[in-house]
């Protein structure tokens, strides 16, 4: 194919030729994002650890379009995360390989979060910024929100063993627990530290048992089922230390300072620690993810570093550390006492 003169002169005469030229990089970008977020909701990449032919992809996976599918793999290809060799494909890219590896799930998470709940939040920006309310977007995507969260999890992990190290806490409450997976951190952190993970959640309550259990770690750490707006007797204090992990965004700005001083009530001579992403920084991540809280019904808008050191303040709390947990990122620890 011949590219003449006359076509290179119209390129060089294009208006915004820079900005054409980068837009054609990020879409370059989103398809193979899209590709892998929906890839690794169809199990297609964890199927491909052990190469397979197409067919036996479509029968593993419960495929019944073949020509879709094809199309479908050919992006993969294209793109460069797929490839095939003697009629079989295979794992070819460094971004594929990762989001098939089970001990990265956070990662595949991430990938499937944008795909899809991002996906349907920008979908409805127009009408939203126009007057929609929020929408109800937690019952459908709060597993794949779950499994993002992961992602911060080395981070998490790094955070608690420092503060059980400084603080040698014996009583530890983590407030919305999730998978259980930080008093797991906790507990490794040191072999005589017991505590409880609440959750407001039957379904959570019983995964978090499940897990504790099988890391053997059920006879120092308890789950239930509670709000910490309404705590049981038992679970009054006094902790030592008391944990909320990305979740500060669940509750309502007003109603943080009082939630925060609940929580000082329960820690007379420990401290509680706030893990979160904060907004202001000129973070995209960051701003990202202010939009799809705002844009959802149940969460709300990420909060600046600035706002929380003065809801804590405004708590009582007279102590309050902030950490950056790693470069170039948006997530803060506040240990407050």
């Amino acid at each position: 194919m011949r590219y003449t003169l006359r076509l290179a002169d119209t390129a060089l005469r294009l208006p915004h030729k820079r900005a054409q030229a980068l837009l054609a990089r990020d879409y370059l970008s989103w398809v193979r994002l899209e590709f892998l977020g929906a890839a690794s909701r169809l199990g297609l990449l964890a199927e491909l650890v052990t190469p397979h032919t197409t067919a036996e992809l479509a029968g593993r996976l419960g495929v019944t379009e073949a020509a879709l599918f094809e199309a479908f793999l050919e992006v993969g290809r294209t793109a460069g995360e797929l490839g095939r060799t003697d009629g079989r494909w295979v794992l070819r890219g460094s971004r594929a390989k990762a989001l098939a590896d089970p001990a990265v799930d956070g990662l595949a998470g991430i990938s499937e979060e944008l795909t899809f709940y991002d996906a349907d939040v920008y979908d409805a920006a127009v009408r939203r910024l126009r007057g929609e309310a929020p929408g109800d977007y937690l019952p459908e995507h709060a597993a794949v929100v779950a499994r993002a969260s992961r992602a911060a999890e080395p981070l998490l992990r790094a955070l608690l063993h420092r503060l059980v190290q400084e603080r040698q806490p014996q009583r530890v409450l983590e407030v919305g627990c999730g998978s259980g997976v930080n008093l797991r951190h906790v507990g490794e952190s040191c072999t005589t530290v017991t505590g409880c993970g609440i959750e407001v959640e039957p379904e959570v309550v019983a995964l978090a048992k499940a897990n504790l259990a099988a890391w053997d770690l059920d006879s120092r750490f308890e789950v239930r089922e509670a709000d910490v707006g309404d705590l049981p007797d038992d679970l009054a204090g006094p902790w030592d230390l008391v944990v909320l992990a990305q979740n500060i965004y669940y509750f309502a700005p007003a109603d943080r300072p009082p939630l925060l001083a609940r929580l000082r009530a329960l820690v007379p001579q420990g401290a509680v620690v706030i893990a979160t992403a904060v907004a202001g920084l000129g973070d995209p991540v960051a701003a990202n993810l202010d939009l799809v809280l705002r844009s959802t019904a149940g969460t709300y808008a990420l909060p600046t570093a600035q706002e929380l050191r003065a809801d804590l303040s405004a708590a009582g709390f007279t102590t309050i550390d902030e950490r950056r947990l790693a470069p170039f990122q948006p997530l803060r620890a506040f240990v407050a006492a």
